[in-house]
């Protein structure tokens, strides 16, 4: 995806997010609920983290080889790890507020009222998740807006069926516990979804901590190299591997029998040869390619 189009999806997003925002603050201080606010101020914390986002990309689009050599990738993670921070700090206050209003007597509130914003809500958040996954795969920033879209029609799905079992217990004898189901309901949607941002904040900690890359994109670079080595006869191999962002830092130093002495060509051959193997991953690969007659514990040595 380009830079263009990834800015063009964030700014759709921050539209997007901004009028949830209002319509969720409104609606919720009308209505005084806790849960319609917390959506409405969730639509807000999204539409100050995807500026951060957009001027993120836009920093990392401007090309400065002589400040940053290996590129600005280190930002995506480090702009994804402010990003869900910002999320499990509201998620942790309405949990909070939630639990205060919990023991104080709950919410009285119009339970019809928060079954056509729940309404209203899942439908349009759901519309956005559907729309940002299909154009925004293999991109992280745009994967973060999408997740927040999917969290937001989740949370709308929740609050709708939580809004129309308080509505039906206004009904009937059990009226007096109404009052508990939107604090309740805080408590259970915000308790759900701290995973997310855990889960993400992990994740690209991982990036910037320089660790290995999730197994599956290890074992598809380590089965090619592999085939690379056995296909040559080489001895053995040393492969190391580091993501950061869009882009999977690859190492690879093959270890060549002390009689076979490879050319130029055949080394820039067999580098080739890999990057074209690597192609079919969804991230940007960078490739260094070593011959060595040293082997594994040798290097070490050094």
């Amino acid at each position: 995806m380009n830079d263009n189009t990834a800015q063009k999806l964030i700014m759709a997003s921050i539209a997007g997010a901004l009028a949830f925002a209002a319509l969720g603050i409104i609606w919720g201080l009308y209505a005084d609920s806790q849960m319609i606010q917390f959506d409405g101020y969730y639509s807000f914390i999204s539409v100050l983290l995807s500026m951060m986002s957009m001027m993120a990309l836009r920093f990392i689009s401007k090309e400065d080889p002589e400040r940053f050599p290996f590129g600005k990738e280190s930002f995506i993670p480090l702009t994804i790890v402010i990003k869900y921070f910002g999320i499990l700090v509201l998620i942790l206050i309405s949990l909070v507020q939630a639990f205060i209003a919990l023991f104080s007597g709950g919410n009285a509130m119009s339970m019809g009222s928060g079954v056509l914003y729940a309404l209203i809500s899942a439908v349009g958040c759901y519309a956005a998740y559907a729309y940002f996954k299909s154009r925004g795969q293999g991109d992280a920033l745009i994967t973060a807006e999408m997740n927040q879209w999917r969290m937001d029609a989740l949370l709308s799905i929740g609050v709708l069926a939580g809004f129309i079992i308080g509505w039906l217990l206004s009904l009937t004898f059990m009226e007096p516990i109404v009052p508990f189901i939107d604090p309740v309901m805080v408590i259970l949607v915000a308790g759900y979804f701290i995973k997310v941002p855990l889960s993400e904040l992990y994740a690209s900690l991982r990036e910037l901590l320089e660790m290995a890359p999730e197994r599956p994109i290890a074992e598809a670079v380590e089965t090619q190299v592999t085939h690379i080595r056995e296909f040559h006869g080489f001895q053995d191999h040393v492969l190391r591997l580091q993501k950061m962002g869009t882009k999977l830092y690859i190492e690879v130093d093959f270890i060549v029998p002390i009689e076979d002495d490879l050319t130029i060509y055949e080394q820039d051959r067999i580098r080739q040869d890999l990057k074209q193997r690597l192609q079919g991953l969804t991230l940007d690969p960078w490739a260094t390619v070593v011959f060595t007659h040293e082997s594994q514990s040798q290097q070490k040595s050094r």
